[in-house]
């Protein structure tokens, strides 16, 4: 008898210990009888909410509204099992990061400062997830960008750790550097012509540069390489982009240059270089990517844009038709969006799925509790999307899986985006 209790409490001290492994450790961490977060858990936003790309934040965090209503209100969504128990969603904290890395490693402080936020949308841009994300990693909160491209994310490089607790629900950014080559085919650009390629000097600008000056250089074309900080992010403001991008334009239409190429954030931006070009004699191609997807402040007649996502014609009808009843048609107009709506429900299922998992009993310990949902996030799946296509996340990096959906715009007169080619 006494060997056998002897036996059940190894057996029990093995079992425990295992339970403590799969925690990470936290042994200390107590089961909640009743979890509150079950019934009603909370989400936030982070992106930016004023500034040059305040459109941006204003978007997504409304499609992150519209997502939890429509999940609330127990509506049909796409690629949302009807069997699934959906845990009530309330969104908890807004956090303005400005597109900056400094304020958003203050939003993302406070964000996990909220005891019933379970996972985050955003950040938007890549500088600022580099900037909080370290934040948010440490206290195993998921976050779900819509829009954040830069490839080394979640993989890291050189000077830059992985981050552990991001994920996204769009191709990175060499996908979208695929939509180059069209346009080198599409201009008749021949090797050995030159090409001005301009950086925004953030993460984000950067990036998508250097995807794109390895594509013109592969095919033999002769690239010039500048970098203006973009209104948000340079130290003089809108008066400062404008002093440093206009001896850049005068270089541009000055030197023989037949393709100039300027990932920004910055819509505005796009319109004050363009205009620059413009009055100092270029009337060659330009293109933007998507962060100056905004048809209100970027609209040069002729000018290219490539995109993340697909084209604001391709969301769900009865989705885009209730998002334009509640926040208008410019908003609705506006693509950028939408992928918003998709992460947050990714986060939604998760969160759900963990707690009908635990039979409503998450850990009471906050940082365990948010831990065990971005685990069961990691293994989310929807079958479709108000997308178009499903998403879930891939070993290598957290994006939707297939490497296509980056799509290519020409602005036309009347400032209405005609697609041009997409990424197969």
């Amino acid at each position: 008898m006494l060997k056998k209790v002897v036996a059940t409490a190894a057996i029990a001290a093995l079992v425990a210990a295992a339970v403590a492994a799969t925690l990470g450790g936290t042994a200390s961490a107590k089961v909640a009888k009743t979890s509150p977060l079950c019934k009603t858990a909370g989400l936030g936003y982070g992106g930016p909410l004023s500034g040059g790309a305040s459109f941006l934040g204003d978007d997504q965090s409304n499609w992150e509204k519209l997502f939890i209503n429509s999940w609330n209100a127990g509506k049909a969504i796409p690629g949302v099992p009807k069997k699934l128990h959906r845990v009530k969603l309330t969104l908890a904290n807004l956090g303005d990061s400005t597109l900056n890395a400094q304020k958003a490693a203050t939003v993302a402080q406070k964000m996990v400062s909220f005891k019933n936020i379970l996972g985050m949308v955003g950040f938007a841009g890549s500088n600022e997830n580099l900037g909080g994300g370290p934040i948010l990693d440490a206290a195993h909160l998921a976050y779900v960008s819509g829009s954040a491209t830069l490839d080394t994310l979640a993989t890291g490089t050189k000077g830059q750790k992985p981050l552990k607790y991001f994920f996204r629900v769009v191709p990175v950014n060499a996908i979208q550097a695929k939509t180059v080559p069209f346009m080198i085919t599409h201009l008749k650009l021949k090797k050995g012509q030159k090409v001005l390629v301009v950086d925004d000097g953030e993460a984000y600008g950067i990036g998508l540069a250097n995807d794109a000056q390895a594509i013109f250089k592969s095919h033999g074309l002769k690239v010039t390489r500048k970098s203006v900080k973009e209104t948000d992010n340079n130290p003089g403001g809108s008066t400062g982009f404008a002093a440093d991008i206009a001896p850049v334009a005068l270089l541009g239409a000055n030197t023989g240059f037949k393709f100039v190429y300027a990932p920004t954030q910055d819509a505005g931006d796009s319109q004050v270089f363009t205009n620059d070009l413009k009055t100092d004699g270029y009337n060659g191609p330009f293109m933007a990517t998507d962060g100056s997807v905004d048809p209100t402040h970027f609209h040069t007649v002729g000018a290219y844009l490539s995109f993340f996502g697909p084209a604001i014609t391709a969301i769900n009808k009865k989705f885009e038709s209730a998002y334009r009843k509640a926040y208008g048609a410019s908003s609705a107009s506006d693509p950028f969006g939408a992928p918003s709506f998709v992460a947050t429900q990714m986060l939604a299922t998760a969160i759900s799925e963990e707690c009908a998992a635990v039979h409503g009993k998450l850990w009471s310990n906050l940082k365990t509790a948010r831990g065990a949902v971005a685990a069961k996030l990691k293994k989310v799946k929807l079958s479709t999307t108000i997308l178009g296509f499903p998403v879930s996340f891939n070993k290598k990096d957290a994006f939707h899986g297939p490497a296509s959906g980056a799509t290519l715009f020409q602005i036309q007169a009347g400032g209405k985006y005609k697609e041009l080619y997409a990424v197969k």
